[in-house]
C-alpha cells in the first residue's frame, strides 16, 4: 500500500534535515565563540619584538671593546737633530709625517699617565689604536758595532736607547692590553738589544 507508506517516510526525512540543520548552527555558533575568543588581544602569538620580552632579556655573550690607554695620548711634533735616514725609516714604519723638506722635525705620540703612584710623559714613534699598540723605530746604527757584535766605547746612543726601552716598557707593562713593539732597519742593533727588549716584554723586529 505505497500511500500510506509516504507520509511516515517524508515526516522522517523532514525530521532528519531538521536536526541536521540544527546541528550545523549549534557548530557555526560554537565555532564563532570559539573564533572571537582565539582572536581577543594578547592571546595569539605576536611576531614583532614585543612578544618576545624573555629575548630581549637574554644576556649578551659578545665581549665589550677593551680600552686602550694610549688612546688618550696625542700627536705631537717633535725637533730632533737632522737624520734624514732615521726620519724617513720612521716614517715609512709608523706612517706618522716629518719634514721632507728641511728634515727638522717627526711626527710622534705623546703619552702621559700614572705608573707607581707617578706620573709619566713619555714619546713614541708610533701608534697603531686598533692593534694598541706603541711603536718605536731605529735607523741604522750598525756602523757603531763590530762584526763580533760589539759596541764602540764611544758611542753613547745604545745607553740612551736601553734606558728609553726600560721606560716606555715600564709604562706599557701596568697598562694592558697595550703593546710596544721596536723596529729596527738593521740587524746587528737588533741583536744587541733583543735580550733587553725579551726581558722587558717588549716585541722586536727587523724591517729594512
Amino acid at each position: 500500500m505505497p500511500g500510506p507508506l509516504a507520509i511516515p517516510i517524508a515526516g522522517w526525512v523532514a525530521e532528519a534535515i531538521a536536526a541536521a540543520l540544527a546541528r550545523a548552527a549549534a557548530s557555526a555558533a560554537a565555532g564563532a565563540v570559539l573564533g572571537g575568543v582565539t582572536t581577543l588581544p594578547g592571546d595569539t602569538p605576536r611576531e614583532d619584538s614585543e612578544a618576545k620580552p624573555t629575548d630581549r632579556a637574554l644576556p649578551r655573550t659578545e665581549e665589550p671593546c677593551k680600552k686602550c690607554p694610549p688612546d688618550l695620548g696625542m700627536k705631537v711634533r717633535r725637533r730632533h737633530g737632522a737624520n734624514w735616514n732615521g726620519y724617513a725609516y720612521q716614517a715609512r714604519t709608523t706612517g706618522f709625517d716629518y719634514d721632507t723638506e728641511y728634515c727638522l722635525w717627526s711626527d710622534e705620540w705623546n703619552w702621559q699617565g700614572g705608573a707607581h703612584g707617578g706620573g709619566f710623559d713619555i714619546d713614541f714613534d708610533g701608534f697603531v689604536s686598533t692593534e694598541c699598540l706603541l711603536q718605536e723605530t731605529k735607523g741604522n746604527y750598525d756602523s757603531f758595532i763590530d762584526e763580533d757584535g760589539e759596541q764602540a766605547g764611544w758611542f753613547g746612543g745604545f745607553k740612551t736607547m736601553r734606558l728609553q726601552a726600560s721606560r716606555q716598557a715600564g709604562a706599557v707593562r701596568i697598562n694592558p692590553p697595550t703593546r710596544l713593539r721596536w723596529y729596527f732597519q738593521t740587524p746587528r742593533t737588533q741583536a744587541l738589544l733583543r735580550q733587553l727588549l725579551n726581558s722587558l716584554g717588549a716585541e722586536s723586529v727587523v724591517v729594512p
